[in-house]
């Protein structure tokens, strides 16, 4: 199928139109997730907006707006209770992840909730959103860039450092809860688009590989964004050109790219040990 002609069809336009939005912004979060070690975050907020679609689907509202508000009252529970227990954060996400996971099920039962229209949360549909979806994923696609821009000192000097960013009059808890609630917010929209299965396409990958050449804050950021974009634009036109799923096809190319900026970081590791290597050696044959 040629790409181009795919753009006729208004479910495959608005697919690729939040695509590029989630490809260009989401590896923002993405960073967010990787600095601070939020991966145990991620799969909880995954498993909870699988209930919040369960209870969403059990009582007829938008699956969306449940798993938002579910994930929202998550995020704000996470940090007090862990305080309140003096548990690690992550071990009070396990106890989250666990228990939504079994509310879930209850309710599919109880409620009689066809699983397979739970389970379809899991993998989601690029091309079955609403011109509602749409706007959302770009609204918060663009909010999150601009958290980005207009607060990167302060952002930056919590990724560097939580507690030397508090000595230095930063409202930590403050910019630490925003950043767990974007998270919350582009793991349920990232479930909505592809799925939960496929979702650190747009998340993780980018912001994987950008750690990888990244020399700065500024430059992660930067190259997440462009990385996730580019991997959008390589994967949807691969999809449409082979006919296969387009969540398959950034994945791959994610794949490939993060597999690229290994090689690379790579070969600049080895030719900066080369450098110091020979630069030793001509300074003892100096001092000879």
């Amino acid at each position: 199928m040629n790409p181009l002609a795919a753009f006729a069809y208004a479910p495959l336009l608005k697919g690729f139109l939040a695509l590029l939005a989630a490809g260009a912004c989401f590896p923002l979060v993405g960073v967010f997730i990787l600095r601070l070690n939020l991966i145990p975050l991620k799969f909880t907020l995954m498993h909870g907006a699988f209930l919040g679609g369960a209870l969403a689907l059990a009582v007829g509202v938008d699956p969306l707006l449940a798993g938002f508000l579910l994930n929202a009252v998550i995020v704000l529970t996470l940090a007090p209770l862990a305080r309140a227990t003096r548990l690690n954060e992550g071990y009070v996400a396990g106890f989250f992840m666990t228990l939504t996971v079994a509310v879930a099920f209850i309710v599919i039962y109880k409620a009689s909730v066809p699983a397979k229209d739970v389970f379809a949360l899991l993998w989601g549909n690029i091309f079955a959103l609403s011109s509602i979806d749409l706007a959302v994923t770009v609204g918060f696609a663009l909010a999150a860039a601009a958290f980005v821009l207009f607060f990167f000192k302060p952002i930056g000097a919590v990724l560097f450092d939580r507690e030397i960013a508090f000595s230095a009059g930063i409202n930590e808890r403050l910019y630490s809860n925003l950043i767990a609630i974007a998270s919350g917010f582009t793991v349920t929209l990232a479930m909505k688009l592809i799925g939960a299965l496929l979702l650190d396409a747009v998340l993780i990958l980018p912001a994987l590989a950008a750690l990888l050449v990244a020399r700065s804050a500024r430059g992660l950021f930067v190259l997440a964004s462009v990385f996730g974009l580019t991997y959008a634009l390589i994967g949807f036109a691969g999809a449409t050109a082979v006919d296969v799923p387009a969540s398959t096809g950034v994945t791959i190319a994610g794949a490939v790219g993060f597999g690229a900026c290994f090689a690379y970081s790579r070969l600049v590791r080895r030719s900066r040990a080369m450098k110091g290597t020979t630069d030793n050696t001509d300074e003892e044959s100096n001092h000879g």
